[in-house]
Order: structure tokens, then sequence, then C-alpha cells
């Protein structure tokens, strides 16, 4: 399962399907863990190893902390793909409503209908869309000055459209630091609700399995080649980064490896609240969390979690930012 993470799938598109299967594993190496530990504890150490490696994208994926009390001082940044506003009657408006509940102050949205986001858009007054003149596209929305913005392009990728405009930055003046603010959107897997409908037989089963891995494993290559994008312009900013969107994958692929090496992941140590950020397989009992929010090291964050809200077909992922690192317990 490891060279889901250690090969880029546009080299093998499908490869990083792989990486759903990571948690089957934990059963096996845990048993085979306690039996060398009792009979030969020197053969421990490969079991030891694998259950290392399952262990962060696990924790990248499912909340085990506690959230911290709300401070003055912080904060919150969300992404969340919106569908276009068509998951609810009024759906701008009830995203909009949500967002000044939760005090959101920077918005990263993917799949935004422009033509129908005004009464969100009220609420930000700082606002940069890519690409800029395509009502369908991705947005940030800002309460705090916007003080550079671009839009961003996959230009390996050799499709057209939404898939290689779908990316932007801009540059924003926080209370505590000027950061970058990364929006990005991966390719769809073009799975569709009914996709996943319970199935009633052995053969409707295996059918059913087949078409859903062939597409996911058709898409995998673009969101390969999205990857090398991503990494570069991390590499490449001025300022801390802030890297958010729908990246449809779970943590753990060779992307999400890539990354690590440049920012953390606030979901491993203070992840809390609801599993899973993708409604229509968290409806079914699979609590994946594909939407992402990853941050330079030299930023503090001092929570994440999901909400759980039924406004698209995706739920939000919120990050809450301190301008210093949280107090230790027991100063």
């Amino acid at each position: 399962m490891a060279i889901g993470s250690l090969i880029p799938s546009q080299l093998i598109p499908g490869i990083s399907v792989l990486v759903l299967l990571l948690p089957l594993l934990v059963i096996p190496h845990s048993v085979a863990l306690l039996f060398w530990l009792r009979f030969n504890p020197r053969k421990s150490s490969t079991n030891l190893i694998g259950l290392a490696i399952i262990t962060v994208p696990l924790m990248a994926q499912w909340p085990y902390a506690q959230g911290e009390e709300v401070s003055e001082d912080e904060v919150k940044i969300a992404t969340y793909n919106v569908r276009a506003f068509y998951q609810t009657s009024g759906a701008a408006q009830k995203i909009g409503n949500w967002s000044q509940q939760e005090s959101i102050d920077i918005l990263c949205m993917q799949e935004i209908r422009r033509s129908a986001a005004t009464p969100l858009a009220k609420h930000y007054p700082y606002r940069t869309y890519a690409p800029r003149a395509k009502n369908y596209s991705v947005a940030i929305y800002s309460k705090y000055p916007i003080l550079k913005h671009s839009p961003l392009v996959y230009t390996s990728l050799s499709t057209k459209g939404y898939a290689k405009t779908s990316a932007q930055y801009a540059d924003i003046a926080l209370p505590f630091d000027t950061v970058r603010i990364l929006n990005v959107h991966l390719s769809s897997t073009g799975l569709q609700d009914q996709d996943m409908d319970v199935v009633h037989s052995r053969d409707e089963l295996l059918e059913t399995g087949q078409f859903v891995l062939s597409k996911l494993a058709a898409t995998d290559k673009n969101r390969g080649l999205q990857a090398n994008h991503i990494v570069e312009w991390v590499k490449e900013s001025p300022h801390p980064v802030i890297l958010a969107g729908d990246f449809n994958g779970v943590p753990g692929g060779n992307l999400y490896w890539r990354l690590l090496r440049q920012l953390d992941d606030p979901y491993i140590l203070n992840g809390y609240g609801t599993m899973g950020s993708f409604e229509p397989l968290a409806r079914r009992g699979l609590f994946f969390k594909i939407d992402w929010t990853m941050h330079s090291t030299d930023l503090h964050s001092k929570g994440q979690y999901i909400e759980n809200i039924n406004l698209s077909d995706h739920r939000p992922l919120v990050t809450r930012f301190s301008p210093e690192p949280p107090t230790p317990q027991g100063d």
C-alpha cells in the first residue's frame, strides 16, 4: 500500500487508490506486533514500522483532539466546495449565514457559480476569482485586505476548461502576518451519488466496484500532473503559505507526502469534530477527508474541524490560526 504514496499517479494512474486500503492493515499489523512482542521481540520492528506508516494518514483523516477555547485574536479560514450552490434552495444565502455564525474570516471556495453568489459575497469586501472572466470558478473571499492575487493554471494538463484553471493565490494581510493563500481544486473523480448505491448481488457488487475504480483511475493521472504544479507553487511563495482546497483524494498519497516536507497538516494532532468531508461517502459510513488545509511551519494553527452542515455535497473544513503558538498545558 505504501507504493501509492511513493509513486506519482501520473506515472501509474490509479496507484493512489491503494491509499484507501491502508486502514485494512491496522488489525493484521497489530495482531502480528503483539504476537512477536510475546514470542520474539526482535522480529516486531517490521510491524512497528508498518503501523507508523499507517498512523500518519489515518490521523490526517479522523479526528482525535478536543477543540480549544475560542479567542478574540484567532483567524478562521475555511475551504468549501459549494457545488455551484445547487445542493439546496437558497444555498448561497445559507452558506453566508453559516460563515457569519462561525466567524469565518477567509472562505476558499471551489465550484462557485458567481451569478448566484451575491447573498454570500456581501459579507466579504475582498474577493478574487479564477479564472477571472468565467461564471464557474474557484474563489477566495476575505474580510482582510487582499494585497495581490492571480489565477494559476495547470499548464501540464492537455484538457481545457475548469480542470485546467481551478487554482489561484491571494496574498492577504492578516493581523499577525502576510500570508499567501493557495486555493486549489484537483480534477474530480466524476463519481455521482447514484454510482455508490447499494447493490443486491455479488455480480452487481463486482460490476459497481470495477466501475468506481475505473473512474478513479481515469482522473488520477490529471491529479498527479496537478500535484507537480502545487508543490512548485508552495516552494515559490514569498510569504508563509496556507494551502486549501478540494483534493479529491485522501491524505496519504504521493502529493500529501511531498507536501508534508514543506507544510504542516493541523488535522493530524488538532483535528476534532465531525468525520468525513464528502457527504455522499460519509452517509454510507466511509468517512474520508478529501478536503485539506495545510500551512507553513512558521504559522500557528490551534485546531481544525469539519462542519456538519448539508449545504453542498462537501462539508466545509475550518482551520483556526493564532498569532502565537498555543500555550502548553500546565504553564
